[in-house]
């Protein structure tokens, strides 16, 4: 789906363990609750005096079509799924993160995979699916994952797109390892858009290398459970979409303006109409 690959080069940033990662998520979050108010005013603050870049709306840049090939078609299945632990594992660090140890049958294609090598920026998807999905169980969304992560190894993935995942009743999933670049947005050819309304050029998070913008560097890809063109995002999924974001937000210290959906990035419909409007809404008063 990117550029060549390459055998990995050596880490810009240090190798963080599932147990180091969980750690470092909970202290973070410790760290940062008590400026919580704070922050959103900050954030409130840059989106009034957004960097140079940014540009009037683009009528040419609508949306496009559902971005086929992440969600498993509704006749895909696998073998009896048994989970790799017993369940429940139990939620990690102060967000509560469900480890990948939880679900994932198998790891990474390691011939392939590259490394994240640094943070820019996050992206927000939901899932897609050709049928609505509503089990709420613990035990059917670690199934639900290792479908998702099955199906996109098959026609080609190096492992779950995703970083993480949210799903229905507002858990979060470790998905992909942090450590490795994600394959969640596919390449584009023009800057990205912020709020769905403004065309940002200068300030984008990544410039274009031979025309392309290879969206997946750089990149934490968060999903939520479901096809919001056809559902509605649960109440508890659109709380932690905003705890869950600010937490990365301070983490790797993104702006809230390189926070963005997948269609803000390339044509495509996800997170969906029910959805979209929700992540502008946070985003525009500073909630994220």
């Amino acid at each position: 789906m990117d550029e060549t690959k390459n055998s990995l080069p050596p880490r810009a940033v240090p190798f963080v363990s599932r147990r180091g990662f969980l750690g470092v998520v909970a202290g973070g979050a410790l760290m940062g609750l008590a400026g919580c108010a704070a922050n959103q005013q900050q954030a409130a603050d840059s989106i009034s005096h957004l960097p140079n870049g940014i540009l009037p709306e683009r009528t040419d840049l609508a949306s496009g079509p559902p971005d086929t090939g992440y969600a498993p078609p509704a006749n895909f299945r696998v073998p009896t799924y048994h989970p790799p632990t017993p369940y429940p594992i139990a939620p990690q660090g102060v967000m509560g993160i469900i480890p990948r140890s939880a679900w994932a049958l198998a790891g990474p294609d390691m011939q392939t995979i590259q490394p994240m090598d640094g943070v820019k920026l996050i992206t927000f998807h939901h899932t897609g699916d050709p049928k609505p999905f509503y089990d709420d169980s613990y035990e059917g969304t670690a199934r639900y994952w290792e479908l998702i992560r099955e199906y996109q190894r098959r026609v080609g993935f190096e492992d779950i797109a995703y970083h993480f995942g949210i799903d229905r009743m507002g858990r979060v999933w470790q998905l992909r390892p942090l450590q490795y670049r994600g394959e969640h947005v596919r390449d584009g050819f023009a800057p990205p858009r912020w709020l769905d309304r403004y065309v940002q050029r200068a300030n984008s998070p990544t410039q274009p290398v031979h025309g392309r913008y290879i969206w997946n560097a750089h990149n934490i890809g968060v999903v939520s459970v479901g096809n919001f063109m056809i559902q509605q995002p649960t109440p508890q999924q659109k709380q932690k979409v905003v705890k869950f974001g600010r937490l990365l937000r301070r983490l790797y210290g993104i702006p809230i303006y390189h926070c963005y959906t997948h269609q803000e990035l390339v044509a495509t419909l996800c997170p969906g109409a029910h959805l979209q409007p929700y992540m502008e809404a946070i985003r525009r008063d500073g909630i994220l």
